[in-house]
């Protein structure tokens, strides 16, 4: 049940699940005082008071369902939004933990129904199930018709009250706080690219069962001889200066951590880069000068245009069986212009102290389309239409696809601007191009609405140029097990046969390549080694799935154009070019990046648009 899209495939935190408890102690900071206020001020009858409950109640759980559809971090993490599964044990509570008493078999069979329920939960909710939700509403009820059930002899009493299981849970609690952190790091270590379900079922169950090994004992030693001791019991005050004393010691460490940051680079500035921007005035079989380039400052806070003078002597590409260097006409004297560039950012070896975003930045670096709501969130299928550069300008522009579109942005925004284009955005979190189900859609239907949709206003809209681009997806459920490349194929095709007839051109812009790990985080660690972070081209880049797309693209009389050669040599993809960090996450360019490539864009849209 992933809480962020933005965060999809990154390591996660080993103190993540230290949030519920953070939203429960919330929870109880609030509760005790309003209860009283409630019972003791209001003098409100136990009918009144259950009547106060339930509205409380409706109006978290309708929280909880809009910000599960609109925005699933701020469900699953904030306390509004997740109160009514606390409000369900205290309405339990004031029913005196005996709902239905008059029937007690009713009793224990709705109990032993509930036990089933949440070990069915356990099983079936995955990454796929939208969370918290309406599905939190199955554990939560399954888990209130367990405690109503209680010690009813002939209900789960039955099981729970053995000693194995008793054992098991005066422990839970610390089996809870030790087995996520125990899973995590051992898959950040060992599992590939980070990730615990990388890791073998025979490890992750040893790992469980360490977990209970460590909680066994820390229950003996720290949970117990603190609850138990003589010395703070018999003194209430004690114990309250004890918290207090913690608290402040963790605020404390945090102040102190938060004004005094570790260093994230290796120290020393270097120069930012440059790239050559005029591609018409190399396309020639002699050599011809060029007196523009474009520059991102070394300045983390600006952007600003520089001038250079490179000279190189190139001709036109041929098409080649490698469809990542498929570059067409218009582009191939500018990628081997620029070449150089990379080649020098393939032999970076420490972070600079002038990075463009900084590593504790990155995932703020993001597209224009994130601050104004342009980009869809999991869930939201109501198409946006967005309307960047000339709103007026004379030719439009539509920019379709996921979130590896979306990346584009502030190229195309740019060179928008410039030329004069309308440029109309549709980009929605996963969902990509081609008509395929996903981990965030099995079944298809929150993407397949909105890209009907989209395709609507297109065929509305008669543009000039449609750009589609997206990330390369794993297959899940009915195309799983199938080729994934065939199933591509399909996909991009069933979309690409619908928005060709709509659209004077359509381009289809071969995804970024993929580096092998979260690059903020790999490059924190390794602040003096930045090639521990880079990965080689054939690890970066799909030639087969771009392959599929030139292939689409040719039957439609589209175009195609791979980015390959924009962010690789032909051994690597660097991470950091000059000042400029590349990627903000595991898969997408930097908004700085982006504009550091616009010559390219720029260059393929011209040449399509006949410019």
């Amino acid at each position: 049940m992933g809480t962020d899209y933005l965060s999809e495939g990154l390591r996660e935190s080993p103190l993540l699940h230290f949030w519920s408890l953070a939203v429960e102690e919330q929870f109880y900071l609030v509760w005790p005082g309003l209860l009283m206020l409630l019972v003791r001020v209001a003098r409100l009858s136990r009918r009144t008071l259950g009547a106060v409950i339930g509205v409380m109640w409706v109006v978290s759980f309708a929280a909880c369902v809009k910000l599960t559809h609109d925005s699933q971090p701020w469900a699953f993490f904030m306390l509004p939004a997740r109160a009514w599964e606390l409000l369900t044990g205290a309405a339990l509570a004031l029913a005196g933990g005996r709902l239905l008493r008059a029937n007690r078999q009713l009793v224990a069979m709705l109990g032993w129904l509930g036990l089933g329920v949440i070990l069915a939960c356990s099983v079936q909710f995955s990454q796929a199930t939208s969370f918290p939700g309406y599905a939190a509403l199955l554990p939560v009820v399954a888990t209130m018709l367990v405690l109503n059930a209680g010690p009813a002899p002939d209900g789960p009493a039955l099981i729970l009250r053995t000693k194995p299981m008793q054992w098991v849970g005066a422990r839970s609690y610390a089996i809870y706080l030790w087995h996520f952190p125990m899973l995590v790091l051992v898959g950040a270590k060992w599992g590939e690219s980070g990730r615990i379900d990388a890791l073998p079922v025979a490890t992750r169950i040893a790992l469980l069962l360490g977990s209970v090994g460590l909680a066994a004992v820390s229950y003996h030693f720290i949970e117990n001889p603190v609850r138990h001791s003589r010395g703070l019991s018999a003194v209430p005050a004690r114990s309250l200066v004890m918290g207090a004393w913690v608290a402040i010691i963790g605020v404390g460490g945090a102040a102190l951590l938060l004004h005094n940051p570790p260093s994230l680079s290796a120290g020393g500035e270097v120069a930012a880069p440059t790239l050559v921007v005029d591609a018409g005035a190399l396309v020639t079989t002699t050599a011809a000068p060029v007196s523009t380039a474009t520059t991102v400052a070394a300045d983390a806070s600006t952007t600003t245009v520089a001038v250079a003078t490179t000279t190189t002597t190139t001709t036109a590409a041929i098409a080649v069986a490698d469809a990542s260097k498929d570059n067409p006409a218009a582009l191939a004297p500018l990628i081997a212009a620029n070449l150089p560039v990379l080649t020098e950012a393939v032999n970076t070896s420490k972070v600079p102290s002038n990075l463009t975003p900084g590593l504790n930045s990155a995932r703020d670096d993001l597209p224009q389309v994130y601050d104004n709501g342009c980009i869809l969130d999991v869930g939201d299928n109501s198409p946006k239409q967005c309307i960047y550069g000339d709103a007026n300008g004379g030719v439009t522009i539509v920019l379709f696809g996921d979130s590896h579109a979306a990346e584009w942005m502030p190229a195309l925004h740019k060179v928008s601007v410039a030329n004069g284009w309308r440029l109309v955005v549709h980009v929605k979190k996963a969902c990509p191009d081609a008509e395929i189900p996903t981990d965030k859609d099995p079944n298809g239907t929150d993407c397949a609405v909105w890209r009907r949709d989209v395709i609507g206003l297109i065929g509305g809209l008669q543009p000039d140029l449609v750009i589609m681009s997206s990330y390369r997806y794993k297959q899940v459920g009915a195309a799983s097990g199938r080729d994934p490349d065939t199933v591509w194929q399909e996909g991009i095709d069933l979309t690409v046969s619908k928005v060709r007839p709509l659209t004077t051109h359509l381009l289809l812009l071969g995804d970024s390549p993929t580096p092998k790990e979260d690059i903020p985080s790999c490059l924190a660690g390794n602040l003096s080694n930045v090639a521990q972070c880079m990965d080689s081209r054939d690890g970066a880049v799909r030639p087969a799935r771009l392959a599929v797309e030139r292939d689409v693209a040719r039957k439609y009389d589209a175009d195609f154009v791979p980015t390959s050669d924009w962010l690789c040599t032909d051994a690597a993809c660097p991470v950091i070019v000059g000042n400029v960090l590349m990627y903000r996450d595991n898969s997408h360019i930097t908004a700085t990046a982006a504009e550091l490539l616009s010559p390219y864009l720029e260059a393929a849209v011209k040449s399509i648009l006949g410019g």
